[in-house]
């Protein structure tokens, strides 16, 4: 996921980090482990600067099977990920996307999102659009575009309709 943070305050890039990453661990991983099955676990939050060069990374760590996923199920499949397509404003050509890493058996009926699995995706992202205050200034999450080195903001997003597996991690036959 891309952030950007618009009127930060701090002098340097590692003070930027480390308080967008306090802020990712404060408001956004309960929402993030709210629409995760319970067999997922987060490692770490790692945060890093993009641009005008890249920076010192700030991390939170947390101690191994801590911070399990919020949804009483195990996960359907490894790696198989709904996707969360965030749209930018008219005029943008590329999109971004959210693979979530993975999904509760119960979160899906006959490759439907359930209603609840919904209202959970749309908190979780509403509160990436809308953002919050850090290191003194406004952090939202961008749709970075490596090709022009640029970012956009989040005008909406939806939801994947169905689930799959991502090809690029998959292996082809026959090899």
């Amino acid at each position: 996921m891309h952030w950007h943070i618009v009127g930060a305050t701090n002098d340097t890039a590692f003070q930027n980090s480390n308080a967008l990453a306090q802020f990712i661990h404060t408001n956004i991983r309960p929402l993030w482990l709210a629409a995760l099955p319970n067999d997922y676990f987060l490692d770490a939050i790692f945060v890093r600067r993009l641009g005008p060069t890249p920076g010192q990374y700030a991390a939170v760590d947390y101690e191994q099977t801590t911070e399990a996923g919020g949804i009483s199920d195990n996960a359907v499949s490894q790696q198989l990920c709904p996707c969360i397509t965030l749209i930018p404003p008219m005029g943008v050509k590329s999109a971004g996307k959210i693979f979530m890493p993975a999904v509760a058996k119960g979160s899906y009926q006959l490759n439907v999102a359930t209603a609840g699995y919904v209202t959970t995706i749309t908190t979780l992202v509403n509160a990436m659009i809308v953002g919050g205050s850090v290191a003194g200034g406004t952090a939202t999450i961008v749709i970075y575009s490596k090709k022009t080195n640029a970012t956009n903001v989040v005008s909406a997003f939806h939801l994947s309709p169905l689930i799959g597996y991502q090809r690029r991690r998959s292996t082809p036959i026959g090899t």
